[in-house]
């Protein structure tokens, strides 16, 4: 990847190449004067979010603020948290914007919002504001009758795959274009003005706050103590734009987790003293950051659900992170102040480990440093950092990441360092409770909240039998033992393997059991546990997902049982509502397709996670059309608030339909900003390539009833070229025809591959 801070034309040649070849052209031509082509109108892969408040502008774990409709609303660049109660998507916020863009014209001004500003009392606000997600790019048009202008814009802050450094830059760039719709020249002025006296500096204009400051320039444009502004002078279709910069430099940064409440510096601070620093950086660098976006989403030929999904997740990103200079990565679980919660990450963290993935070494070295390693607590694995615990669900999803981790990285050295861990997390939490070799717990709070699951669980269980396989793994790999109650992990798997189907195993529906409370266990006669357990629980299989990229890992559990059990989730657990424009899968169904209207009321919402997670197992056993029909039903289920995502869809009420969570309604989508876990969907990418890898190769063996390409994009360490005609039969690598399965050694910068019939 190009270094974004450092372009040569040579570098922005090859940039733009890539991109015609690709077939953007012509969101990158460029214009008469130089710059880039305004933005005219949505792609398919774009998501109109307009009904929202807008798009979030930031870096990673830099800080950030959202333009809309309601122009700037609250600016998050200062360290401050995120409570998603200040962000109802179905009015303005509470908080007034401080700054906004202002159109002037023979002493007439227009604000490009559409809400009007008390501290601009003399400017009209447009009539209608018109937002399309293309994350990390957001384009705007801006309506008012009468004008004669067309108004346009294209923001965003840079975002580079694999590029940290300059995807953690506390800038965001907003490239505004007027265009002369009259038949007469004229003279405008396109001002970024600020409410509060500012101080130039350096062509910046300067805000000065406590613990930092905020900067403004344009190109082109003259700081004042209000603002920046640019003068237009245009003829009859005459169209120009400028470019503008909003950079920030707060260094002292604390995390939401109440047991840590010392300050951080802010990684960007290793690179820049003041906000006038990233602006100069800004002002040579902006169109390369910007080729380089196009460059990323020209990447991905790929149906346009799955972009609007993926890239949208973005949001998520640029919200809810913090990068320190330690450097500690930090994101919290919005709403809640937890942050690196382990049953969310797991999930949501494909993201990172595909673009960025330094990042999960970065929060899974946090683990490695929270977990005692001796003492009463020796093993325990946090929830989130530092402060909450899930009794027994984290130690058997952390063995199974570590795993997922070693396979991903293939670095000895980082399997060396988690595997003596994972092993300590299986002894603490076996010791803890267990039952005929799997986990037990009395209460059963294994991470699906409300909804406990006491005595021996099918998703806690299937977790411990993949962690316990995943030890056994690494236990060979490293020629280190992995012992678990005097039990080599090897042994203590296929005790569990056999338990969990003696257990769990429902022969008449065919599928794995919630929960399976032993009579012979007094301690287990809470109120909780004198439920039959017998519900479909979507998330039965989750172990089985986080190893997915392991082809080994097919035998654990039985491949005829694995593909019945889906077919029972994928049935039984539907919530189809047409008249709602509404289809998803439920978290736990009773047997007959009937809601369990009895256990906690989680049980009855659509998880984002576990939906994604069924798709991708769906398409592993081959069910290519009920794969697509999840996740695509995943997407459309949104209904474009995909900026806005809270922990579910949708819940199932008593009569089999969608409705909202009447115990948890602001937790349903629509929530800004958004519930981490729907990063997950990244995860699909690997399904619908059907990558998996060992220590030696990468296996694949993409869908056959859709086309798709890939263009260097970099997986596990190698730049993958991919194109996948519909019903292939043949495959070439690197122009070569090859017979047998599709595989190759890892270790390759690059390969290239096709699909052909």
């Amino acid at each position: 990847m190009i270094k974004s801070d450092d372009l040569s034309l040579s570098s922005l040649l090859k940039v733009f190449v890539l991109l015609m070849v690709a077939g953007h052209t012509a969101r990158c031509a460029a214009n008469e004067s130089g710059e880039s082509a305004p933005f005219k109108a949505p792609s398919p892969d774009m998501v109109d979010v307009s009904q929202g408040p807008g798009i979030p502008f930031g870096g990673i774990g830099t800080g950030f603020s959202v333009f809309g409709k309601y122009g700037f609303v609250d600016v998050y660049f200062d360290g401050r948290h995120l409570d998603s109660g200040d962000w109802p998507i179905d009015r303005a916020p509470k908080e007034k914007p401080s700054f906004a863009f202002q159109l002037t014209e023979g002493g007439k001004s227009t604000v490009l919002q559409e809400t009007a500003v008390d501290w601009l009392g003399n400017a009209q606000p447009v009539d209608q504001v018109k937002a399309y997600a293309d994350l990390p790019k957001g384009h705007f048009t801006f309506e008012k009758a009468g004008a004669n202008l067309g108004i346009v814009m294209t923001g965003f802050s840079p975002l580079a795959p694999h590029d940290l450094a300059n995807s953690a830059i506390p800038v965001q760039v907003f490239e505004i274009t007027v265009e002369n719709k009259a038949s007469a020249p004229r003279a405008l002025d396109l001002a970024l003005v600020h409410r509060d006296p500012l101080t130039v500096r350096s062509g910046k204009a300067v805000l000065t706050a406590p613990g930092g400051e905020t900067a403004f320039a344009a190109d082109g444009g003259v700081p004042s103590v209000h603002g920046v502004n640019a003068p237009l002078k245009l003829a009859p279709g005459q169209r120009q734009t400028v470019r503008f910069y909003v950079a920030w430099n707060y260094p002292s940064v604390t995390t939401t987790s109440s047991a840590a409440r010392q300050p951080y510096k802010r990684y960007y601070t290793k690179r820049f003293h003041n906000a006038e620093q990233v602006i100069d950086l800004a002002m040579t660098s902006a169109k390369g950051w910007s080729a380089i976006i196009d460059v990323w989403h020209a990447a991905f030929d790929v149906p346009p659900a799955f972009k609007r999904l993926w890239f949208s997740a973005l949001s998520s990103v640029s919200t809810s992170t913090i990068l320190t200079d330690n450097p500690y990565f930090f994101e919290q679980e919005v709403p809640h102040g937890w942050i690196n919660t382990m049953d969310v990450s797991v999930y949501h963290n494909w993201l990172y480990m595909i673009n960025w993935p330094e990042i999960e070494r970065m929060d899974m070295d946090q683990f490695y440093q929270s977990i005692p390693k001796s003492g009463k607590d020796a093993g325990l694995v946090w929830h989130s950092l530092w402060d909450d615990s899930s009794d027994y669900a984290e130690e058997p999803t952390f063995i199974g990441r570590v795993y997922r981790d070693s396979l991903w990285f293939n670095d000895a050295a980082w399997t060396a360092k988690g595997f003596p861990l994972a092993t300590l997390a299986a002894n603490h939490v076996y010791h803890a409770d267990n039952y005929n070799y799997l986990l037990h717990n009395p209460v059963g709070n294994q991470s699906y909240d409300i909804w406990k699951m006491p005595g021996v669980n099918a998703y806690v269980s299937v977790m411990w039998v993949y962690g316990l396989y995943s030890l056994d793994r690494m236990s060979q790999t490293l020629r280190q033992p992995s012992v678990i109650d005097h039990v080599p992990a090897g042994e203590m798997f296929a005790k569990a393997r056999t338990s969990l189907d003696k257990s769990l195993w429902n022969a008449e529906g065919h599928y794995w059991n919630a929960f399976f409370v032993p009579t012979d266990r007094s301690e287990s006669a809470d109120a909780l546990a004198r439920k039959d357990g017998q519900d479909t629980f979507s998330d039965q299989l989750f172990g089985k997902w986080l190893a997915l990229i392991d082809p080994q890992s097919e035998s654990v559990l039985p491949q005829e049982k694995v593909r019945a059990a889906l077919s029972a989730i994928y049935t039984n657990n539907l919530v189809d509502d047409p008249a709602k424009g509404f289809r998803g899968w439920a978290n736990g169904m009773r047997p007959g397709h009937q809601p369990e209207m009895q256990a906690g009321y989680h049980s009855r919402t659509c998880w984002f996670g576990p939906q994604e997670e069924l798709a991708s197992l769906l398409a592993d056993v081959g069910e290519e059309s009920k794969s697509l029909d999840v996740f695509n039903s995943l997407e459309a289920s949104l209904h474009n608030n995909h900026l806005a995502v809270g922990e579910w869809n949708k819940s199932v009420g008593p009569d089999g339909l969608s409705r909202t969570l009447p115990e948890e309604p602001a937790k349903d989508t629509p929530r800004f900003p958004p519930y981490p876990r729907y990063k997950s969907g990244w995860e699909y990418l690997m399904c619908i390539l059907g990558l998996k890898m060992d220590a030696q190769n990468f296996y694949l063996k993409p869908f056959k009833t859709i086309a798709f390409s890939l263009r260097d994009v970099e997986l596990a360490g190698t730049r993958f070229t991919v194109t996948v005609q519909p019903g292939w039969t043949r495959f070439l690598i690197d122009g070569r025809p090859q017979a047998g399965p599709v595989q190759f050694p890892r270790g390759r910068s690059t390969v290239k591959l096709d699909f052909v019939k």
